[in-house]
């Protein structure tokens, strides 16, 4: 019983959102930045920080994993109240695009402004930035940067103190792949896919006399290699935008994911979902963490009163008793 009621209003909550989202739409079309560049200021920026969750299905004909697109956007700068929440089962670009557009508009934006979408560089996510209104800016999370470099470091390390006596081309390892790091934090891109490439060929000519350690460091290199090539367009000087006050990670969306999904559906949980069920049970979860979900679940039982003289109205019969 409670997973039926759970469902229906769900249904309900979703009904309600896309009947919102229409008019977001029709509302923020061809729209295009009319106001004055003002940089540096934090408040100008909405950002949609966004992520996927992977749970696992019940359906036999299926996948054994689904995706759910999951997002908060607000305004502002780092330190400041991330905004709203949103979940949406459906991966098409239209479904993003119009649940972001009803968020941001929900958190204040009106078609003006720069909107900037934070994402892993995940394909899926990529769909968003094109979609959305212009200006819109795609950023590459500078946390899943981090996390590429940091077992590379680990392991440059590993292969220092292990083998005093290594040969010149290792010596240098941990000082090059640190130079990467810090020309990505700074947004030189194109010298760092190029010292990655230099390094790797110094670490194939190594592998061979050097064992596991040189050929797991080649192979997370290579890895890098290429993420930093499909998704050259999307890095920008993350030391620049850091020191402006700006966000340049998908802190919100991985807080977002672990609280509304991984808690409840993926982290030490067996069970298995469908893929409306699971839509749906995001819209309440959705809706209760926005605050929103008691005035949401009692709307549809406002009625608006009829324009009716006080004297044709019908009264109860308690009423006319009294």
């Amino acid at each position: 019983t409670v997973r039926k009621r759970t469902i229906r209003i769900g249904e309900r909550l979703n009904e309600q959102i896309v009947r919102e989202t229409w008019r977001t739409r029709a509302q923020t079309d061809d729209r295009c930045q009319l106001e004055m560049q003002l940089p540096g200021d934090r408040r100008k920026e909405f950002v949609i920080s966004i992520d996927t969750a992977h749970l696992r299905s019940a359906e036999p004909n299926a996948a054994r994993n689904f995706e759910l697109i999951v997002a908060r956007c607000g305004c502002g700068g780092r330190g400041e109240p991330g905004g709203r929440y949103f979940v949406s089962g459906s991966t098409e670009q239209h479904a993003i695009r119009d649940r972001a557009l009803h968020a941001l508009e929900e958190a204040g934006y009106r078609g003006f402004g720069d909107v900037t979408v934070i994402s892993d560089g995940a394909e899926i996510l990529k769909r968003l930035p094109r979609a959305m209104p212009k200006p819109t800016t795609h950023i590459i999370d500078w946390f899943h940067i981090a996390m590429k470099i940091q077992p590379m470091q680990q392991i440059a390390d590993h292969i220092a103190r292990s083998q005093p006596g290594c040969t010149e081309a290792l010596s240098t390892i941990d000082r090059d792949i640190r130079a990467v790091k810090w020309r990505l934090w700074h947004g030189r891109v194109d010298y760092a896919i190029r010292d990655m490439e230099r390094l790797l060929v110094r670490l194939k000519e190594t592998q061979q006399d050097n064992g596991f350690s040189t050929a797991r460091l080649h192979s997370l290199g290579a890895q890098l290699l290429t993420y930093m090539r499909s998704n050259r367009s999307g890095m920008i000087n993350y030391g620049k935008r850091y020191r402006s006050g700006l966000r340049v990670a998908t802190t919100l969306a991985e807080s977002a994911v672990n609280s509304l999904v991984s808690k409840r559906m993926v982290k030490k949980q067996q069970m298995r979902w469908s893929r409306h069920g699971a839509h749906m049970l995001m819209q309440v979860r959705t809706a209760e963490v926005n605050g929103e979900l008691r005035d949401r679940v009692r709307a549809p039982f406002r009625q608006p009163e009829p324009n009716v003289p006080p004297i044709f109205k019908p009264k109860p019969p308690l009423l006319q008793v009294a």
